[in-house]
């Protein structure tokens, strides 16, 4: 994996079923890769998409909208139909709500919302609309993490405050179009998560016009659901979800 660039867009070739995925805020395709390959060996094509002004340089992330996120998503979504007939999309964090926003938009079949960032814990995130205007980046709280973790979390260790602005845009309109969503929704959240509140996870499912919602809490794990200690859980309730009966 040493030849390989963690931080960018990657694709396997697989059936044609298609699979979406769209990783968080800040981070990079390598948080959701481990997801992708599980998922592409039960035979599913798989397409990790790298958002614009991630997985470069922050100051390329401060250049972009929340519009030009949803356009990355676009794109990808355009690569799978060409060659799928149905497609699945999965998101986690605000890839998770990126996810939502092509479920109430496009045809997908199915939906997977991995630990979705439609209420943050942070009361800071709020003003941001106007604390961009006098500072330019707040910055993650660092802990030690096994090399395992380490090696998939890439993301940026500073958080401009003009994306969180954006990501506040893009929780909006997403709220606003949840009616929209009628398709079998998947949703997995961590309760020890310290980014997300659990009550953007009822708002969600209450949100919804899905007749089939699946909710599922984890009890060890923090917001990196893909990558730390529970992963292996959730990579077989996604597949469970996509394939019922399919196991790996």
């Amino acid at each position: 994996m040493e030849d390989i660039d963690l931080k960018k867009e990657f694709f396997f070739s697989g059936n044609d079923t298609g699979c979406l995925l769209i990783h968080g805020f800040t981070s990079t395709p390598a948080e959701i890769r481990e997801l992708g390959e599980h998922l592409n060996k039960v035979g599913y094509t798989v397409l990790g998409v790298q958002l614009a002004g991630h997985g470069t340089v922050i100051e390329d992330m401060e250049k972009y909208k929340y519009i030009d996120w949803i356009q990355s998503v676009e794109e990808g979504y355009a690569r799978l139909q060409r060659i799928c007939s149905t497609i699945h999309v999965i998101g986690h964090s605000m890839g998770g709500v990126l996810a939502l926003y092509m479920a109430g938009n496009v045809e997908v079949n199915k939906v997977v919302a991995l630990a979705p960032a439609l209420v943050t814990k942070d009361s800071n995130a709020k003003v941001a609309g106007i604390a961009k205007y006098f500072m330019k980046y707040s910055e993650w709280t660092e802990r030690e993490r096994p090399e395992e973790e380490s090696k998939y979390l890439l993301g940026y260790s500073k958080i401009p405050v003009s994306s969180v602005d954006e990501l506040n845009k893009l929780q909006r309109i997403t709220k606003k179009s949840l009616k929209k969503i009628t398709q079998p929704l998947l949703i997995i959240h961590a309760m020890k998560d310290n980014t997300i509140h659990e009550k953007g996870i009822d708002l969600l499912a209450n949100g919804v016009s899905s007749k089939e919602i699946k909710k599922i809490y984890l009890d060890h794990c923090g917001h990196n659901i893909t990558v730390e200690c529970e992963k292996d859980n959730v990579f077989k309730e996604v597949i469970a979800f996509l394939v019922p009966g399919l196991s790996q």
